[in-house]
């Protein structure tokens, strides 16, 4: 396969993992505020945590554990995983914040993405011990 399509391929896959785990969490606060009830604040952090770690998901599936162009496609995955998130807040909501905000955030998503993918493809896989 040429290597932009493989490429593209994987920055895909890793968007549509940060998209579904983000679904999950979303599920996991909603039911977090109805039975506590926590104040803005702390949704505000939980909020911005779940984004953390739907992008480390995301460059993870895209990238892999020693898979090549790791910094790339994480940033690629982090900031479409922003714009993503972005668009559909204005969809659904019609509102958007600042524009200082939505930069700021979108760069701060790419900043996490190419690190996480750098990280995720300089580890070493892991090797299987066989029983004897």
């Amino acid at each position: 396969m040429d290597t932009r399509k493989e490429t593209l391929l994987r920055t895909l896959r890793g968007l549509l993992a940060a998209a579904l785990i983000t679904l999950g969490e979303m599920v996991l606060l909603s039911g977090v505020v109805v039975v506590i009830g926590i104040g803005d604040e702390a949704l505000f952090i939980l909020n911005q945590a779940a984004k953390i770690l739907s992008i480390f998901a995301g460059v993870y599936a895209a990238v892999g554990v020693g898979g090549e162009r790791g910094f790339i496609t994480g940033a690629a995955v982090g900031i479409l995983y922003m714009v993503l998130g972005y668009a559909l807040y204005y969809a659904l909501n019609g509102g958007i914040s600042s524009a200082a905000v939505m930069l700021g955030e979108m760069l701060l998503g790419m900043l996490l993405g190419a690190l996480s993918g750098a990280v995720t493809a300089n580890l070493r896989p892991v090797k299987r011990r066989r029983k004897v």
